[in-house]
């Protein structure tokens, strides 16, 4: 099956009755594709604005936390803005035509995407377990991904209040790298309803489509808990 554009014309004899009918079918896969990806492509610009309108505001709170002074404060959030765009940064390079991102580690790709919701002093984001090198289009979507767990924690989850936390687990199984995201101390939370929001939507796409892995979500009374499975073979694709 493939997607057709139909066009059908009447073919008349000398005294102009229609004696048969011109049919030319033309193939349109490739630009049915291309506009499917540029309303995808459109969507996620929406959803990123949006999101980053709602973070800015969430970063200011985070860092008149701990701020004492008017000083402290603007140092503060202005160093997090900062990180927020290096994070964003890798979210948008490749898939935009830009040079691939340079090779990283599991790890300090992490490191990078929650430095804006993390506390200097005391920790919040804490990560164990193993490393493994990236590269390639792995990173942009590794990027992205990392990138929507952390905007959600911030807006609705354990990084939305003081006492919350999250621990970020890297384990081997098989040919497989697990990466678990756990969420506690957080306000309580549940499935949402209605189906998945857009952001979740585009994190099913990078996982099965650009990953060729898996992602559990399960809504844990005490937090949101994140189990991402991605083949070893498609760290450095």
């Amino acid at each position: 099956m493939v997607d057709i554009s139909l066009t059908i014309s009447p073919i008349r004899n000398s005294r102009g009755k229609v004696v048969g009918a011109s049919k030319i079918a033309r193939d349109i896969t490739d630009l049915r594709r291309a506009r499917d990806r540029q309303q995808l492509l459109l969507r996620e610009m929406s959803h990123r604005i949006k999101n980053l309108f709602a973070l800015s505001g969430s970063i200011v709170g985070l860092s008149a936390r701990s701020a004492k002074s008017p000083q402290e404060l603007a140092e503060s959030t202005r160093a997090r803005l900062a990180a927020l765009a290096r994070a964003h940064a890798l979210t948008f390079s490749h898939s935009f035509g830009q040079a691939a991102p340079e090779p990283t580690t599991l790890q300090s790709l992490v490191r990078t995407i929650v430095a804006p919701f993390d506390e200097a002093g005391q920790p919040r984001i804490v990560q164990a377990g193993i490393d493994a090198g990236i590269s390639g289009s792995a990173v942009t979507s590794l990027a992205l991904l990392f990138h929507e767990f952390a905007t959600n924690a911030a807006k609705y989850g354990a990084l939305s209040v003081e006492t919350g936390s999250i621990k970020v687990v890297f384990a081997g199984e098989g040919d497989s790298i697990i990466v678990h995201w756990t969420e506690h101390g957080g306000p309580p939370v549940t499935a949402p309803i209605g189906g998945l929001g857009f952001g979740d939507v585009l994190s099913r796409i990078a996982v099965s489509d650009q990953l060729g892995g898996e992602i559990i979500r399960d809504w844990r009374h005490g937090g949101l808990s994140i189990r991402l499975s991605v083949p070893r073979s498609r760290l450095e694709a």
